[in-house]
């Protein structure tokens, strides 16, 4: 039998320490994924976005985390597509990320912020064209019946001179997190973990738990 490597993060990624933690989870999320990127790690920004039914189905997939603000992390959908309509109708998402680079994990779960029309109008207009024509034509989780026709139209938009209008399904939201756990890998499988949790308007940070 092959023996078991665990992940262990390294040295210059920091370790976790609850004495020297921020106040607030996402000054911690900031620095964690500023150093992802400051060490050119894989697709730093690809995450795990999971949504439930009203009747507690779960379901999830790979999305891109465009920005990590100061109380939120900002994300874009279809909100016509499975995940749009379950965060609709449960205003609720839960995010996981992990870094193999640094052995590092983040688990968030929160409330879901759409932004209003004007925001969405303003950062669909500052998409690449050919995103704006993607995004036109492409509707998450329907049965695909004319690829054909698809494509004809994603070319047409992308090739036209024309404004390409914002579709009314295509919005911009934010996760406000109101629990968040940071992991850390160490030798043997003895993982550390520290968890924040909202209570009330302010933000409670545990111990360093195993």
């Amino acid at each position: 039998m092959s023996q078991v490597v665990f992940p262990q993060t390294p040295a210059h990624a920091g370790r976790l320490d609850a004495a020297g933690a921020p106040d607030h989870p996402l000054a911690l999320v900031r620095a964690w994924y500023d150093h992802v990127l400051a060490i050119g790690a894989e697709q730093p920004a690809y995450v795990t976005f999971a949504t439930s039914s009203v009747a507690g189905v779960p379901s999830s997939r790979t999305v891109q985390m465009l920005e990590v603000e100061a109380g939120a992390l900002l994300f874009t959908t279809n909100f016509g597509s499975r995940k749009g309509l379950e965060m609709l109708a449960t205003g609720r998402a839960a995010v996981s990320i992990y870094w193999r680079e640094t052995a590092q994990s983040i688990n968030l779960t929160g409330t879901i912020d759409i932004a209003g029309e004007a925001e969405c109008d303003r950062r669909f207009a500052e998409e690449d064209r050919a995103v704006m024509a993607a995004r036109t034509v492409s509707f998450h989780g329907r049965p695909l019946v004319d690829e054909g026709a698809q494509l004809a139209a994603f070319h047409a938009l992308l090739e036209s001179d024309a404004p390409i209008a914002r579709p009314d399904y295509w919005k911009w939201f934010r996760l406000l997190p109101d629990a968040v756990t940071f992991w850390e890998g160490c030798p043997g499988a003895l993982n550390r973990r520290l968890h924040y949790a909202l209570e009330g308007a302010r933000w409670q940070r545990g111990a360093i738990e195993a």
